[in-house]
């Protein structure tokens, strides 16, 4: 089979159209995900009671499970639930997302915050700040150059991984870049398309994540 590179291109083109629903599937249910994140790294940290049980085992179980299974998993329940929208299957694909990268990123934040000395607490309360001034004036601004490495791979992880949407039928820059392939039946252009335009985007991604990672530490 002969590889065309006129072919490539205009399969390149074509996946290139659908950059911006990529980059929605990925980049909002990480920041939706680094919310609640925070929020669930919280709670086991300083172990509020019941909830820090409950999370810990949600974590433990979730993290075991690949992103694809859990997919198809909600697709089959969405399916069988609910009469098929418009958007839901999309709708479907950002709440499988979320979740995802909620108990991923949860447990990137709890390292970070882990990784500050209980000294600095206890001398923030020495000083009669309360635990949610401490928190805001003294361990984030600490905490975040330590956690923003892995978030930085989260963000790499998250925009790979949405190609796995080709399954519900959404169409992505995988699927877009695979469409002039059915024309000829040969796919390998539109793979390599596809595996092209990620590796530029996740270029461009770490680039800048890398120097804000950079300013950050020497703002430390």
């Amino acid at each position: 089979m002969k590889f065309s590179f006129e072919y490539l291109w205009k399969c390149i083109l074509s996946g290139v159209v659908f950059i911006p629903v990529t980059l929605r599937l990925a980049l909002i249910p990480l920041a939706i995900g680094l919310f609640l994140g925070t929020l669930i790294a919280l709670a086991r940290i300083f172990k509020v009671p019941v909830v820090e049980k409950i999370f810990k085992i949600v974590v433990a179980i979730y993290s075991g499970i690949p992103v694809m299974i859990t997919l198809l998993v909600f697709h089959l329940i969405y399916l069988s639930c609910f009469k098929p929208g418009k958007n839901g299957t999309m709708l479907l694909a950002y709440f499988t997302f979320t979740l995802g990268r909620t108990i991923i990123v949860s447990e990137s934040i709890r390292g970070a915050f882990l990784s500050i000395p209980k000294g600095q607490y206890e001398a923030a309360y020495s000083c009669g700040l309360s635990t949610v001034q401490t928190l805001k004036k003294i361990i984030i601004p600490q905490m975040i150059p330590v956690a923003l490495p892995a978030l930085t791979n989260n963000t790499l992880g998250s925009i790979k991984n949405t190609s796995i949407v080709l399954v519900l039928g959404i169409v992505d820059v995988l699927n877009g870049s695979t469409i002039p392939c059915a024309d000829t039946y040969s796919y390998v252009e539109g793979y390599v398309a596809a595996a092209i335009i990620y590796w530029a985007i996740n270029a461009v991604v770490e680039f800048f994540l890398v120097r804000l990672e950079k300013h950050l530490a020497k703002k430390k």
